[in-house]
């Protein structure tokens, strides 16, 4: 009972300090515009992250006794702010240096995904993980690759790469494109999305192989997926995978 009661007060203390900055117009809407079961106190993310920043109570504890307490709110709280916050704490953590506990925490943070925005903002933990961890975090994502759930699918594919920019590739094409070409054939958008997403990064770093694996594949792409990944892709190549995928 008084564990309960620890956890219960913190969420209250950043239940209180979100609600102060956010909006319940904009908390509605983007409920309804991420379709999510969540209630959001409508925190804008600059927002959000700039009172991270300042801590709570309890962020001076002990990082693993930090990371508990997040994980707990993670998993009861109903709000998609104090998710958001979690989030925000960890990430520039694992940016400098991650440990084990940090994965075999988070990686049970993907069951509770209910919409884009906390998944994408998930993987990017996942992918700096991904990049120091390789050996126990590919295996997951294969195993996420495989299943019917769209949120696990989406960040099997999306921790692949760092976001976006000069930077974003980490791994060499024989560790993405086979988790790329398994959900080729799922229609759901954000699958679709997150095919043509990856394939565009690294279209920027190895376009020959980019290149060549969607002349192998091109029937097999969605538009919105083939929309995506040519805008990684070398000029002179763009015009005839058009061509190969209209035909």
């Amino acid at each position: 009972m008084g564990h309960q009661l620890k956890f219960a007060s913190y969420h209250d203390e950043v239940v209180a300090a979100l609600s102060e900055l956010g909006s319940k117009e904009l908390g509605a809407a983007i409920q309804k515009d991420r379709r999510s079961q969540l209630t959001y106190l409508g925190v804008r993310i600059p927002v959000l992250r700039s009172r991270i920043k300042h801590g709570f109570s309890f962020t001076d504890r002990p990082n693993n006794e930090v990371l508990l307490i997040w994980d707990v709110l993670w998993h009861n709280s109903p709000y998609g702010d104090v998710l958001f916050a979690a989030i925000e704490h960890l990430l520039p953590i694992v940016r400098k240096q991650s440990n084990t506990e940090m994965w075999l925490v988070s990686r049970l943070w993907a069951d509770r995904l209910d919409n884009w925005c906390h998944c994408d903002a998930l993987c990017g933990i996942y992918s700096h993980l991904l990049e120091q961890q390789f050996e126990d975090v590919y295996p997951m994502l294969v195993v996420w690759n495989g299943k019917d759930s769209l949120w696990h699918r989406r960040a099997s594919l999306v921790s692949l790469v760092h976001y976006t920019g000069k930077n974003a590739v980490f791994l060499p094409p024989e560790k993405v494109l086979p988790l790329v070409f398994n959900c080729l054939g799922d229609s759901r958008h954000y699958i679709q999305t997150a095919v043509g997403w990856v394939l565009r990064e690294m279209g920027h770093v190895y376009p020959s192989e980019i290149v060549r694996f969607v002349e192998k594949h091109v029937h097999g792409f969605s538009p919105t997926a083939f929309s995506r990944v040519i805008q990684g892709l070398p000029k002179d190549s763009v015009q005839r995978l058009k061509e190969l995928h209209r035909g």
